[in-house]
């Protein structure tokens, strides 16, 4: 996965990047608890989610380089300010998922699968390299 290109509306950034409400509501929290870092823990705390499906959560959104791990006993992520355009998406992002949570949340789980749509995109990466 790769970090949002500029310009890119909100809903079609969920359907392309994220996979569960969780990734979306982890990374809403994180945008706006923003420089603050949170452990695996205590996110998962807030989400609701066991510590195992949180961390699978964050790796995802680390990959996607939304969010960065800060070191240090324990580690905490944070989002990571890339761009300004990114910034807008978030804001966008969080303003859309504030007020339209229910279609947002059908359109997250009438999509296919994630292991689809993560072979999906491998074959996507491939094709853009050639």
């Amino acid at each position: 996965m790769r970090a949002p290109n500029p310009g890119v509306d909100p809903y079609d950034f969920i359907l392309e990047k994220i996979d569960s409400v969780p990734h979306l509501e982890a990374l809403v929290l994180l945008w706006n608890s923003r420089p603050v870092g949170w452990t695996c823990e205590e996110l998962a705390s807030r989400l609701y989610l066991p510590a195992e499906r949180t961390a699978q959560v964050l790796r995802d959104l680390l990959r996607m380089q939304l969010i960065a791990e800060n070191p240090g006993p324990p580690p905490r992520c944070s989002y990571v300010h890339q761009s300004e355009a990114q910034d807008e998406l978030l804001a966008s992002l969080e303003n859309a998922w504030r007020k339209d949570l229910v279609r947002i949340s059908s359109m997250i789980h009438s999509k296919a699968s994630s292991s689809v749509r993560e072979f999906a995109r491998a074959f996507n990466l491939k094709q853009e390299k050639k």
